[in-house]
């Protein structure tokens, strides 16, 4: 054990051809440190591993586990001890994909992927992308092996979707070259054993890359990474989750696809669930001073798509009809959501009439009402009966179709334009001061003129 750990390889030599025991004792618990082929990996020693596995015995405890030790390590020396004793025989088996990928060495990870090495786990290719940033070595094996091993597939899917929750555009970009199909779906957890059934709803949730985008400062560039064409089917559902979920952002989401208006008016059923959805979440997630201009937001939103012509309220649950009732009981602007309840009826059918009245039966949204139009109640049938045969001339309307003007909400934002610095003046360089010369020293028994000053 001495030789080995200075690294005396021919004293070692002599040591075995005197006929010297080299067999490791017995140890009721053997340690690590008991065990001359294991130091001789940890201290990176090739010639006497090798020596001590072709010349010297181990016991079975020994070399259990000892190509694992070598990968952990992860240093080149290491890596080389590990691959000659893979040619001996040993297997791979207790190491972790990702520890072997991590390496970056290309015989090592070949030979352990020929030897069985499973790289769909936890800790398989997905998460060696991860801890590796992403390397451009492994997207290159990824590139060379997917064909030969298909495990490899679904890690990049995994890896994929990872990079695209955590917004990684440098990832995103290198996946998407390396063939990684951002439209193809996996388990949500691909690791978990499912057995196959026959009952449509025992199936799996599944989701690709393009799912996980969500809208943020960098869901552009993201989908520009992913190299995804914005198709109609793709804009209405981004618009649907920005009305409900990011309503700052909809302007902008509103302008990812050309001519968004004649879009709207060309599918008018598409778009009226983005406006259901809005309507649906109009009250927000709690009491927010942030909630009321949000909430506004979104009754803009609404109103500038009614007014292109998109059904409004198209539902057939009491339970969405509940929460549009009671997300304009609650609205901060009641003017504003009374003025949208206005358009709908100037803009609907009998059935979005119908619908409307259903949702202004209740005395208290009758009562808000009231405050801005209580003739809007005369004209769905509501309300007292002197108020139903009342007759109403236009100029006491509060809002007129010939004077309506909608709201600018999704007129297209303006690109901020990077202010220029100015360029601050140089400063001219410090005046140096050379430092004052030191005195010279005194000689021992020397007296200056100011020693009597001092004594």
């Amino acid at each position: 054990m001495r030789h080995v750990r200075l690294g005396r390889l021919f004293e070692l030599m002599e040591w075995v051809e005197a006929g010297q025991p080299t067999l490791c004792p017995d140890f009721e618990k053997p340690k690590s440190k008991q065990s001359t082929i294991r130091e001789a990996i940890d201290t990176g020693n090739h010639s006497m591993v090798r020596f001590l596995w072709e010349q010297c015995w181990q016991r079975p405890w020994e070399i259990d586990g000892i190509v694992a030790r070598a990968i952990y390590d992860g240093s080149a020396p290491a890596c080389e001890i590990a691959k000659y004793l893979m040619r001996q025989g040993l297997t791979a088996d207790d190491v972790c994909a990702s520890a072997v990928f991590e390496t970056h060495d290309d015989e090592l990870i070949l030979m352990a992927l020929e030897n069985g090495l499973c790289v769909r786990a936890p800790d398989g290719f997905a998460s060696a992308l991860s801890g590796t940033g992403h390397s451009k070595h492994l997207i290159r094996l990824y590139r060379e092996l997917r064909d030969r091993y298909p495990d490899l597939v679904t890690e990049g899917l995994l890896a994929l979707r990872e990079a695209v929750e955590k917004e990684k555009v440098r990832a995103i970009a290198l996946l998407t070259w390396a063939g990684v199909d951002p439209l193809q779906k996996i388990p949500y957890d691909p690791y978990e054993e499912t057995e196959p059934s026959d009952d449509p709803d025992d199936d799996p949730c599944l989701s690709s890359a393009l799912d996980e985008v969500r809208i943020g400062e960098k869901a552009r560039d993201i989908l520009k990474a992913l190299k995804v064409e914005m198709t109609e089917d793709l804009w209405f559902q981004f618009i649907e989750q920005a009305g409900w979920l990011e309503i700052e952002r909809f302007p902008e989401v509103y302008h990812w696809i050309r001519n968004p208006d004649d879009v709207i008016a060309a599918n008018p059923q598409r778009a009226a669930k983005v406006t259901t959805a809005i309507l649906k979440h109009l009250e927000g997630w709690g009491a927010s001073w942030k909630e009321e201009p949000r909430q506004r937001k979104k009754l803009e939103v609404c109103e500038y798509l009614a007014w292109l012509g998109v059904p409004m309220l198209v539902t057939g649950s009491d339970y969405d009809v509940r929460q549009i009732r009671k997300g304009f009981n609650k609205a901060g602007d009641t003017r504003l959501a009374v003025r949208l309840l206005w358009l709908i009826h100037e803009k609907g059918d009998e059935a979005q009439k119908a619908r409307l009245k259903e949702i202004v039966r209740t005395p208290k949204l009758q009562s808000l009402v009231r405050q801005h139009d209580r003739y809007l109640l005369r004209d769905l049938g509501l309300g007292p009966k002197r108020e139903t045969n009342f007759k109403v001339s236009k100029k006491d309307r509060a809002w007129q179709m010939d004077t309506y003007k909608p709201p600018t909400v999704c007129e297209k934002p303006a690109k901020e334009r990077s202010a220029k610095t100015p360029k601050e003046p140089e400063l001219p360089p410090p005046f140096y001061y050379p430092p004052p010369a030191s005195p010279p020293p005194v000689r021992r028994g020397y007296w200056n003129r100011y020693s009597h000053f001092h004594r």
